[in-house]
């Protein structure tokens, strides 16, 4: 039976979350019964076309018009001309606010189709099928979307999936590679509000079994994001690893778990120098026993500070940081530059 996750705002039901195997190309999962749609939009990628495919046919077989929009793989997907070019062919479908967009495909992808589903006629609802694990605990849960100007995600709203299917099938597929990019995000989740999950990826590594990591990093996230949907304050814990990560991640052209990885270390760094955080050594070795990189060096410092810079959560006092006090205990807190540097330097960047 499927695992259930919920995420509420002011006690209303957003977004349902169900983790199974073999429910990516359910069409009864998209459109339930009752829910009438004339149209879908299937948007994915082409390593994760023949599941959209898939889904797509399947619609079309339940008598709903589809349309297959694909995009770049990775974060070629998240660019103005990407976005702009899938518009163009919803208004040649003819997609209006009562039809649905469904994004299937990694993070980027459906970090894009719920930016489309956000701002296509002012909104359109969104389901997200999330093919990688780091989409599947992250980035296609909450309701954030984003393209990319300049800096990582700079542009964006939010925007909430009605449901988001979560195919331990399709997961057990992913190689090691992926697997492990998508550790860094559910590692960051035990970080902040799972000491349980830590413990369990240094038992074990990345055998830990994959439903339990998709249901343990999904609950965290839920549980944040339900306490403050709009991100206006504790929902700023899930970016631990992210202030320095994005830079590093635009920086070094890292793939996005790899960036969060190193964006561990650094935040690791600067907790222990601002909050007192006393087990930095042991997420240092934790990344690293997972095959994840622990630093960044060969970087031009004055590049990646101008990165950090437009990090979304600086206000008028300046540039501000989730740490760590323990594991699964977060705060955000204004950062001054010599925390700033000593994190830079903790990943090789001096």
């Amino acid at each position: 039976m499927a695992r259930r996750h919920l995420i509420t705002d002011a006690g209303t039901v957003v977004t349902e979350i169900l983790v199974d195997g073999g429910i990516a190309a359910d069409p009864s999962l998209v459109l339930p019964a009752g829910e009438e749609r004339r149209r879908v939009a299937v948007l994915t990628q082409p390593g994760s076309h023949p599941i959209g495919t898939a889904l797509a046919a399947a619609l079309a077989g339940a008598g709903t018009e589809t349309a297959v929009e694909t995009l770049p793989d990775g974060e070629a997907a998240k660019s103005l001309a990407a976005v702009e070019r899938v518009y163009r062919s919803l208004n040649t479908l003819g997609l209006t606010r009562h039809d649905l967009i469904v994004g299937v495909g990694g993070g980027a992808l459906t970090d894009v189709a719920g930016f489309v589903a956000g701002t296509y006629l002012r909104g359109v609802d969104l389901v997200l099928v999330p093919t990688t694990l780091l989409g599947a605990v992250d980035a296609a849960i909450g309701g954030k979307t984003a393209v990319n100007v300049d800096g990582k995600n700079l542009a964006g709203v939010f925007h909430h999936p009605r449901r988001v299917l979560v195919d331990l099938d399709v997961l057990d597929r992913l190689p090691v590679t992926l697997i492990r990019h998508g550790a860094a995000e559910a590692l960051k989740a035990g970080l902040v509000g799972d000491p349980e999950l830590v413990d369990r990826y240094e038992a074990v590594g990345l055998a830990a079994p994959l439903e339990e990591v998709v249901d343990r990093a999904i609950a965290v996230k839920a549980a944040v994001v339900s306490a403050d949907p709009g991100e206006r304050g504790t929902r700023a814990w899930l970016n631990y690893g992210h202030t320095v990560g994005h830079a590093v991640e635009v920086a070094a052209g890292l793939g996005h778990g790899e960036a969060v990885a190193v964006g561990m270390v650094a935040a690791g760094a600067a907790s222990a120098m601002m909050a007192g955080f006393a087990e930095a050594d042991r997420v240092v070795d934790l990344i690293g026993s997972l095959g994840l990189p622990v630093a960044a060096p060969g970087l031009d410092p004055g590049e990646v500070r101008r990165l950090i810079a437009l990090d979304k959560k600086r206000d008028a006092s300046g540039l501000r940081m989730t740490l760590l006090r323990a594991v699964g205990d977060p705060v955000v807190t204004a950062v001054d530059p010599a925390t700033v540097d000593a994190a830079l330097a903790a990943i090789g960047i001096a």
